[in-house]
């Protein structure tokens, strides 16, 4: 039984690793957009190493006649996603491969944490828009512009994570048992402990290295900050010790108290901890939310927690007094 649940946590966790980096909004994606009779086809570059270049490059069916023009449009990192395309600055492009009338522009990252808006057009002699690349829902694409992160902070950020990762699904493994009315909550809660602190350790002060050679930044988790990803880190967490200080009794094998719940509620509580990682690992690791909704499903969220320890741990310790 041993054997498997190390075998199964193994599995799902590179499997669970896997979709996390397959679903993220930094890996490159392939747009075609028609407009006014072009068809614009481009795979992106999410991100380009800060103060080094990349080309981008776009294929346009049917080929401009040489009396029009195939433009490259930017914000620059000064401005905004709002920003009205017309007031776009204007870079000519070059055009790299007649056969697939492909044009491409080569572009220079500026400081990490900044990103710039861009579009490709096809104008007329006059400088008139006549067809224009965007998303589906009509916006510009992006590039960010990135630091490296050095070796000694991004690999134990990843073994930190993968522990992580490992840790709660053996504790879920061992939790069935508790839910089906049988067996020790000691193993379950042990192996929570364990994933708890390996995601603060991979999680803050690795995260904290992460974000600033990558971004600039130090934090960006509430209060702080609306990163999504950031946030995704802190709710794992804030879960992950809310289950972790319920089970403290098992933990300890009672030398610190006794646990909040039954070993039933116990290992609800803690295969909901493999399940809320599972849905917090299938939201694409880039994404972004609205400031707005951040905020509020954060620190909503996070208060529940704290008021549902509070509560369970006043009407934990009147039982043992009535008791």
């Amino acid at each position: 039984m041993a054997t498997f649940r190390i075998i199964a946590a193994i599995v799902l966790t590179v499997a669970m690793l896997f979709v996390a980096r397959n679903t993220s909004r930094g890996r490159p994606d392939h747009i075609v957009c028609t407009d006014n009779g072009y068809t614009f086809a481009l795979t992106t570059v999410p991100k380009i190493t800060a103060l080094e270049s990349d080309t981008l490059t776009v294929s346009i069916s049917p080929r401009p006649d040489p009396a029009q023009s195939v433009v490259y449009r930017t914000t620059g990192p000064d401005r905004g996603k709002e920003t009205p395309f017309e007031s776009y600055d204007t870079r000519p492009t070059r055009l790299l491969d007649s056969a697939s009338s492909t044009y491409g522009v080569v572009v220079t990252a500026g400081e990490r944490g900044k990103r710039e808006y861009y579009t490709f057009e096809v104008t007329n002699g006059d400088g008139r828009t006549r067809a224009r690349l965007t998303t589906p829902d009509g916006a510009p694409l992006f590039v960010k512009y990135i630091g490296e992160v050095p070796p000694g902070i991004l690999i134990p950020h990843i073994v930190f994570m993968f522990i992580t990762v490992f840790c709660i699904v053996i504790a879920a493994l061992h939790a069935i048992g508790l839910v089906r009315g049988a067996g020790d909550a000691h193993p379950s809660a042990f192996w929570i402990a364990i994933g708890t602190i390996s995601a603060v350790i991979g999680g803050y002060p690795f995260g904290f290295g992460m974000n600033w050679y990558a971004f600039g930044v130090v934090w960006e988790g509430v209060p702080f900050g609306t990163d999504a990803t950031d946030n995704k880190t802190q709710l794992l967490i804030v879960y992950f010790l809310f289950v972790m200080l319920s089970s403290l009794g098992s933990l300890t094998r009672g030398r610190f108290g006794r646990d909040l719940f039954s070993p039933n509620t116990i290992g609800r509580l803690t295969v909901g901890a493999f399940v809320f990682m599972l849905l917090i690992y299938l939201i694409p690791h880039s994404i972004q939310f609205s400031p707005l909704l951040t905020r509020v499903v954060c620190f909503g969220f996070i208060g529940l927690a704290a008021l549902a320890y509070v509560l369970s741990l006043i009407h934990a310790r009147r039982v043992r007094t009535i008791s």
